[in-house]
């Protein structure tokens, strides 16, 4: 019954949200690169995403925010929520100063390492892999963490060139930690130590209610009626990234699933580095939709192709149930195909990969 109330409360308060936005003129300056030529629309609502997320879980379980799994994450989260609402008022031209991304970069660094030994110093990290555990000493996990939730973070926002695309995206990834708990973990484990089964149930309830947010906003996006931009897409990648760790979830799975986008920007700033000798953080028409768009599909088939693709390997990870060696195996063939396909067509072939903007 609570999942069915999370998504009624994700549909009932984003359309108020979206009226209130446009209310007080809070809208984005359409391009005319990607995206259509069209009325402006209500942007920034990454804010109201926030809020809302923190919202509903507060209607539905009300007792989470005695428990530090979702302090930590409304904590931990709150950074990249200011920097960016600072980004997008300068973007639409409401503040007149802009923060330079490595300036945000490195805050969000060292905001996450205060607030792993802030919060975490005192517990142990462990790491299976197939029957051999480790402990992961604290400072070896502060390096992983960054790094896993860079990598989400990036992953995700970098795929927010056409409209839908990084929330559809975020979607699959939330449906994909809760299925992976619900389904499989619940399932091939009857024993649990400690409070990790407590911790489960709270990720898992967690990683339902973004879901069905960002499903919705999926659908908003996709017109568009309304923008989450980069404070709700970044959002969204810390929540993954963060949910996956707190709630022990299988990162291989989650790998496997996306591993179209998180691919694409392993590529991208390779390929910004070594090739164009450029900052990795310096925006172009590089990445995989860009390329798509600059061989003459449409936004449709672009976007398509993503979320078919998202969905199957979600599917295909789960079917694999609890066994590693074939989720390896898979990733590892997708890593083939992914970068052999890239290679052969764009630096062997040289099929363009730019979009012209007037185009």
């Amino acid at each position: 019954m609570n999942y069915i109330l999370a998504i009624i409360l994700s549909i009932i308060i984003l359309f108020i949200w979206l009226k209130i936005f446009s209310r007080f003129k809070i809208l984005d300056k359409p391009g005319n690169d990607l995206k259509n030529t069209r009325k402006p629309v209500p942007t920034m609502l990454g804010i109201f995403v926030y809020i809302w997320f923190f919202a509903i879980v507060f209607i539905l379980f009300p007792s989470y925010f005695s428990n530090n799994l979702l302090l930590w994450l409304l904590a931990w989260s709150l950074p990249i929520i200011i920097l960016e609402t600072l980004e997008e008022m300068s973007y639409i031209g409401k503040i007149k100063f802009k923060i330079h991304p490595i300036i945000r970069l490195l805050i969000h660094i060292l905001w996450w390492i205060l607030a792993v030994y802030i919060w975490w110093i005192w517990i142990d990290q462990e790491l299976l892999i197939w029957a051999w555990k480790w402990i992961m000493p604290q400072r070896i996990f502060v390096i992983f963490f960054v790094i896993w939730s860079i990598i989400c973070i990036n992953a995700v926002n970098r795929f927010d060139g056409i409209y839908a695309q990084a929330s559809w995206v975020s979607t699959i990834w939330f449906l994909t930690i809760f299925l992976l708990i619900k389904v499989v973990v619940f399932t091939s484990y009857t024993v649990f130590k400690g409070d990790s089964l407590e911790i489960l149930t709270i990720t898992q309830n967690l990683a339902f209610i973004l879901f069905a947010i960002s499903l919705v906003s999926t659908f908003i996006e996709y017109k568009p009626l309304g923008l989450l931009r980069d404070i709700g897409i970044m959002f969204f990648g810390f929540s993954i990234a963060y949910l996956s760790v707190a709630g022990w979830a299988k990162i291989w799975t989650l790998l496997v699933a996306l591993s179209l986008v998180i691919f694409d920007a392993i590529r991208v700033w390779f390929y910004r580095i070594f090739v164009m000798k450029k900052s990795p953080l310096k925006w172009d028409y590089t990445h995989l939709h860009h390329r798509l768009l600059g061989l003459w599909w449409t936004r449709w088939e672009a976007r398509a192709s993503v979320w078919i693709r998202s969905f199957i390997m979600m599917v295909l990870m789960l079917l694999q149930w609890t066994n590693r060696l074939n989720k390896v195996i898979i990733f590892a063939i997708m890593a083939l195909l992914f970068f052999g396909i890239n290679y052969y067509v764009f630096i062997i072939k040289k099929l363009t990969c730019w979009l012209k903007l007037n185009k």
